[in-house]
C-alpha cells in the first residue's frame, strides 16, 4: 500500500515538473486583470499592476516621471492594454521568465503598434497578418490580436486574414503610432437561388465525405506540393493504403483499380471504384464507382456512381447516377441522367433526365423529370409529369401535366393539364384550364384564353385578348324572346357565345326562357361592315328549369354596321330547328310558343317532333 501511494506521488511530481515550465511560460503581457488608479503616482501604479498580473518589474528609474499621477479604471483588461493606456507608444515591453522588462523607445514615431479587432463582435483577431505594401515588412497579431510594425511615414498598411476583408491604411505623420485596427468579414451574399444552395449542400457532404476517407495528412500534402506526379497504374483499398501511399492525392494515373475508395489528383483513362472515387484535379476517361465520385475539376468522358456524381467545373460527356448528378459548368456537349435529381448550374447541356427534377443552365435538346424541369434558357423540348419552367429561350416544346412556364423568348407548342403562361406563342397552346401569353400567333385550346395580342384563334369558353381579339356584349331580340343577351369573346376567326333569353309577357307562372352556347365567326366586308354567321344551341324552359328534351337549335347571320370605335349595329335572318321529345301525356304546348305558326312539323316516329321555321334577329353590340 506505502508502495503504491509512493508510486502515485512520484507520477504526480513528474507531471508538476512538466507542467511547471509551461506555467511560468505564461504571457504575462496577455493575463486579463483589473485596475482602478485615481491621482496614484505612476510607481505605485506599476507596482499594482505587477502585484496583480503576478510578475516582477524589471527598468532603469530614470526613464519613468514617478510622480506622474495615473487615472484609470479598467476591468477584465490585458496587462499589454493596461501598460499602453498608462505609459503610451514610448515604451516596449519584454518578458523574462515572470520578469517583464520596461525599455524606453528611441524612436517611437517609426513603429506602429495596436490591435486588430472584429467591430462586428469586438473581439480581438489572433493570426491575421499585417503587412507595409511600400517595405514588405509584415508581422502577425499574437493571441490577443495585438501586432508591432515598423513604418515610414509614406507606409501603406494592409491588415489581412482568411474569411475578412482587407483593411488598408496609409501612414502620415499625423497618424496614431498606437492603432486600433478593424478588419471586416468577407461576407458573400447568402444564395436565394434555391438549386444553388441545393448545390453547397451536396458539396458539402462531398466535403464530408471527403474528410472522412481522406486523412488531414494526404490534404496537407495536396496543398503543400504543387508538383505532379505521374503513374500508369495504382491499386488502392483505401486512399492511404494503396501503391501511391500517403502522396495519392498529388498523383494522376492512366489506370486507376479502388477496392473501396479512391483518392488522387486526376485520372486519364479508368478509374474504378467499389464504394467512391474522390479526384481533386481531371478526369478523362471512364470513371465508375458503387456509390459516388467527387471530382474538383473537369470531367472529360463518362461519370457513373450508383448513388451521386458531383463535379466542381466542367461535364464534357455524360454523367449517370442512381439518385443526384452535380456539374457546375458544361460546354454544351454533355447529358445527365438520373433517378432523382440532376444539377447543371452553369453552360449548355444536351440532355437531362432524371425522375424527380431537373435543373440546368441551358438545356438545348430534351430536359424530361418525373415532377419538375427548369432551365434558365430553353431550346429543344421539356417535358414534366407536373411542371416546366423556361425563363427565356425559343423552346420548341413544353409538356407537363400540370403547369408550363416560359418567362421570355418563343414557344412552339405549349401543352399542360392545367395552365400555361408564355410571352409568346407561334403555334399551339393547350391546356386543360387556363392559357396565357403575350403574344400568340396560332390557336390557344382552353377553359380560359388570355393573351395580350392575338394572330390566330383562341378556343375555348372564355377568351380575352387586348388585339386581335373579338369580345362583345349583346343586347338583342329575336322572334321567339324580344330580350336576350349574349356574350361572345376570342377572335374573328373564331369565337365562343354565351347567352340567354326571356319572354316577359308570358305569364309569370309559366314565363318562356332559354340558355344556351355556340360559336361564331365575323367575316370583314369593309372598313366599318361585316357579316357575322352564328351557330347556337339552346335549352328552352317553362317557368322552372326543365329537364325535357326541348333544344332550339339556331343558324344566324347578322350583318354587322359599326357606329363607333365601341358600339355597333346587327341584323339578319336565321334558321332554326326544335327538338322535342313527347313526354308520356304526349303534351306538345311548348310548340305554339316557340315557334312561330304556319311552319311544318316533322315527327320521327311519333317519339319527336322537329319543327323548322325562318326567323330573325336584331341587336346591339358593346365592344371590349
Amino acid at each position: 500500500m506505502i508502495l503504491n501511494s509512493i508510486h502515485y506521488i512520484f507520477l504526480l511530481a513528474i507531471w508538476g515538473l512538466l507542467c511547471l515550465p509551461q506555467l511560468h511560460a505564461t504571457d504575462v503581457l496577455e493575463r486579463r486583470i483589473d485596475v482602478s488608479f485615481y491621482q496614484t503616482p505612476m510607481k505605485e501604479a506599476l507596482r499594482e499592476v505587477a502585484k496583480k498580473g503576478g510578475f516582477e518589474w524589471s527598468y532603469n528609474a530614470n526613464i519613468l516621471d514617478p510622480n506622474k499621477k495615473v487615472n484609470l479604471a479598467v476591468k477584465d483588461r490585458t496587462v499589454r492594454e493596461i501598460l499602453i493606456e498608462m505609459l503610451g507608444t514610448d515604451y516596449s515591453f519584454k518578458q523574462s521568465g515572470e520578469y517583464l522588462i520596461l525599455k524606453k523607445v528611441k524612436k517611437p514615431d517609426q513603429r506602429l503598434t495596436g490591435f486588430v479587432t472584429d467591430p462586428r463582435t469586438g473581439k480581438k483577431i489572433a493570426n491575421a497578418t499585417v503587412y507595409d505594401r511600400q517595405t514588405l515588412r509584415s508581422t502577425t497579431t499574437d493571441s490577443s490580436g495585438y501586432y508591432e510594425l515598423s513604418v515610414t511615414k509614406r507606409s501603406e498598411i494592409v491588415v489581412s486574414k482568411l474569411a475578412y476583408r482587407d483593411t488598408i491604411l496609409q501612414v502620415t505623420s499625423q497618424t496614431p503610432r498606437f492603432l486600433a485596427l478593424e478588419i471586416h468579414l468577407d461576407t458573400v451574399p447568402e444564395k436565394n437561388d434555391p438549386w444553388e444552395r441545393m448545390q453547397s449542400s451536396v458539396v458539402e457532404t462531398s466535403n464530408k465525405i471527403e474528410r472522412f476517407f481522406v486523412t488531414s495528412a494526404q490534404r496537407l500534402n495536396g496543398l503543400n506540393v504543387q508538383d505532379s506526379i505521374h503513374r500508369r497504374f495504382q491499386i488502392s483499398l483505401l486512399p492511404k493504403i494503396g501503391t501511391n501511399f500517403m502522396m495519392s492525392g498529388n498523383v494522376e494515373n492512366d489506370l486507376s483499380i479502388n477496392l473501396l475508395a479512391g483518392y488522387s489528383k486526376g485520372n486519364h483513362i479508368a478509374e474504378l471504384a467499389g464504394l467512391g472515387n474522390i479526384t481533386r484535379g481531371h478526369v478523362d476517361g471512364i470513371q465508375a464507382a458503387g456509390l459516388f465520385n467527387e471530382v474538383k475539376g473537369d470531367v472529360n468522358g463518362i461519370q457513373v456512381a450508383g448513388t451521386y456524381n458531383n463535379i466542381g467545373n466542367n461535364l464534357t460527356g455524360v454523367q449517370a447516377a442512381g439518385t443526384v448528378n452535380v456539374a457546375r459548368h458544361s460546354d454544351g456537349s454533355s447529358v445527365q441522367v438520373a433517378g432523382s435529381l440532376n444539377l447543371g448550374l452553369h453552360g449548355q447541356y444536351l440532355a437531362q433526365s432524371s425522375g424527380f427534377a431537373n435543373y440546368c443552365d441551358t438545356i438545348k435538346i430534351l430536359q424530361a423529370a418525373g415532377l419538375i424541369n427548369i432551365a434558365k434558357f430553353a431550346r429543344g423540348v421539356q417535358a414534366a409529369g407536373m411542371f416546366n419552367f423556361a425563363m427565356k429561350g425559343n423552346t420548341a416544346v413544353q409538356a407537363a401535366g400540370f403547369l408550363n412556364y416560359a418567362g421570355k423568348g418563343i414557344v412552339r407548342v405549349q401543352i399542360a393539364g392545367f395552365t400555361n403562361v408564355a410571352d409568346t406563342i407561334k403555334g399551339v397552346q393547350v391546356a386543360g384550364f387556363v392559357n396565357r401569353a403575350q403574344k400568340v400567333k396560332g390557336v390557344q385550346v382552353g377553359i380560359v384564353n388570355r393573351a395580350k395580342e392575338i394572330d390566330g384563334m383562341q378556343i375555348g369558353l372564355l377568351n380575352f385578348s387586348r388585339r386581335g381579339g373579338y369580345i362583345v356584349l349583346e343586347l338583342g331580340a329575336n322572334e321567339v324572346h324580344w330580350s336576350n343577351i349574349a356574350f361572345k369573346s376570342g377572335t374573328h376567326h373564331l369565337y365562343t357565345i354565351f347567352t340567354a333569353g326571356l319572354s316577359p309577357e308570358t305569364p309569370r307562372n309559366n314565363r318562356l326562357w332559354s340558355y344556351g352556347a355556340g360559336v361564331g365567326t365575323l367575316i370583314p366586308l369593309s372598313r366599318h361592315t361585316g357579316l357575322n354567321i352564328d351557330l347556337i344551341h339552346r335549352h328552352v324552359n317553362q317557368d322552372a328549369p326543365d329537364v325535357e328534351v326541348q333544344e332550339w337549335e339556331q343558324i344566324a347571320l347578322g350583318l354587322d354596321i359599326r357606329l363607333g370605335q365601341h358600339v355597333s349595329l346587327a341584323f339578319g335572318p336565321s334558321a332554326n330547328l326544335f327538338i322535342l321529345k313527347k313526354n308520356k301525356l304526349g303534351e306538345t304546348d311548348i310548340i305554339p310558343r316557340v315557334v312561330p305558326a304556319g311552319f311544318p312539323q316533322t315527327v320521327l316516329d311519333n317519339d319527336a317532333y322537329l319543327p323548322m321555321w325562318v326567323g330573325a334577329t336584331a341587336a346591339v353590340r358593346i365592344r371590349f
